[in-house]
């Protein structure tokens, strides 16, 4: 019964907002289960939804803003924030009971055993080879981009690579991994995970590329200040057979029409009225009181981080929005700026069935690290300059020039924010460049400090295990 259950809770297909849904039976064994080739596909499909979208807050659709990125200096809680938790993290007084914490290393772990189960049962089915081998990667890809956070957020967490099938104390029950282990693990499960296709189509649109596997690659080399290799795999992906490139208008990026394009290396699937599978970011981030539009009007940007953009600036109005027409009285609604990416203006009564995709990595993003990894290799070479200045060119600002190493590393963070604000970069970056407690307290966030480097494990985990240890200050 226990192995039953255990079974149950990793293949149950969670309410998500991904298209790769598939429902397998939440009662049979896993020895029941996996049987046939549809069995292989459900329980890949089930580690999308709990890598992606497991269901609840979900993590890439708002857990992830809750987690970490309104701890940044690009967001706050807004004033129709009521929940205790996400106002005291907002403001970094948090304590190890944070629920928003809790639950994200709940739903990483979640993921993670959905993933180990794929990894672990596919090679027994007997079924195409050659889809037995996609789909095991796939699995070692969520895995991977799963425990990049993690290790990220937290330090030394639990590397955990085989199914947890008993709820005996042997097998739940286990002691943190240093970090360089877990990024071992990431790096080789990636690297497995560039054999993949280059693409796909129909209803397999979304699923982890080749081309995915080494631009999540390149950013953990770059997250590890392995220039060299960060640049390279980036190359790969920017030269590589993909396809990838910028979209000439940014606004292209988050329109419905042209999700899945040539920017986009994976992206959380959304789509609307089906099964809530709606981007919830847009409803958070659209402002109430405006008649006819049912939002949340929670998620706020800094108030000064508009500024940051020149008004020549193309992603400015991409990227935020100051007004919006009421559906009600036809009559336009002006407010303070507001995050707008994800706003759909094809759901402006219902902002929680936007149908714009999440980015998890795209092209952009792939430029500017390889970029800054020639930079920080030597000096801003021709190529760097290239680079950046694509990103640059497309959001219509000048090109960059005579820079000094310094000057053009500051150049790189900057844009970064600029190009990915509101895709959960921010926080991340923070933490890699050691600028964490000085952006903050620069944006009015004194309680920072350097126990904030690292998540607290939560409380209610080390009650569990006491195998479990807390991380500094905390």
């Amino acid at each position: 019964m226990k192995k039953a259950l255990i079974f149950s809770i990793g293949l149950l297909a969670l309410t998500s907002c991904t298209d790769l849904n598939e429902n397998p039976q939440a009662l049979l064994t896993a020895e029941q289960f996996y049987k046939t080739e549809s069995d292989a596909i459900s329980a890949v499909n089930s580690v999308y939804n709990g890598a992606l979208n497991n269901g609840g807050l979900t993590m890439y659709n708002r857990l992830f803003h809750l987690a970490f990125e309104i701890m940044s200096d690009d967001a706050i809680a807004g004033l129709r924030v009521t929940n205790a938790d996400v106002r005291s993290i907002a403001v970094l007084a948090h304590s190890t009971t944070n629920d928003r914490v809790d639950e994200l290393w709940k739903e990483s772990y979640t993921a993670i055993n959905r993933a180990n189960i794929a990894i672990a049962r596919i090679p027994a089915i007997s079924m195409n080879e050659t889809l037995r081998t996609r789909l095991i990667n796939e699995a070692k890809f969520l895995r991977a981009l799963t425990y990049f956070t993690l290790v990220r957020l937290w330090g030394d967490v639990p590397l955990i690579v085989q199914e947890t099938g008993s709820l005996e104390k042997e097998a739940i029950q286990v002691s943190r991994t240093p970090a360089e282990q877990v990024y071992q693990q990431i790096i080789s499960d990636l690297t497995d995970a560039e054999a993949l296709p280059n693409s796909y189509s129909g209803a397999d649109a979304g699923r982890a590329t080749g081309g995915a596997a080494k631009a999540i690659l390149a950013k953990v080399y770059l997250t590890r200040q392995e220039w060299s290799k960060a640049a390279t795999k980036s190359l790969e992906v920017i030269n590589g057979p993909y396809g990838y490139d910028l979209f000439e208008n940014f606004a292209d990026v988050f329109n419905v029409a042209t999700k899945n394009g040539k920017e986009h290396i994976f992206s959380v699937q959304c789509k609307s009225n089906v099964n809530g599978q709606g981007n919830r970011l847009a409803s958070s981030a659209t402002p109430v009181g405006i008649a006819g539009v049912a939002s949340a009007g929670t998620d706020e940007p800094q108030p000064d981080v508009y500024k940051l953009y020149s008004a020549t600036d193309k992603r400015r109005d991409v990227t935020f929005f100051t007004s919006l027409v009421s559906p009600t009285t036809g009559k336009a609604v002006t407010f303070d700026p507001r995050f707008f990416k994800y706003f759909d203006p094809a759901q402006t009564a219902n902002p929680t069935e936007s149908a714009k995709n999440i980015p998890v990595i795209r092209f952009a993003e792939i430029l500017l690290i390889y970029a800054e990894a020639l930079n920080e290799a030597g000096s801003p070479t021709t190529e760097a300059y290239t680079a950046i200045n694509r990103v640059r060119k497309r959001a219509g600002l000048a090109a960059l020039e005579n820079l000094t190493q310094s000057q053009f590393r500051e150049a790189v963070y900057t844009e970064r924010r600029l190009e990915l604000m509101f895709e959960f970069q921010r926080w991340f970056d923070l933490i890699r460049t050691k600028r964490m407690i000085t952006a903050l307290h620069a944006a009015g966030k004194p309680n920072a400090a350097e126990k904030h480097y690292l998540h607290p494990v939560p409380q209610r985990e080390i009650d569990l295990n006491p195998k479990l240890t807390q991380n500094p200050g905390w």
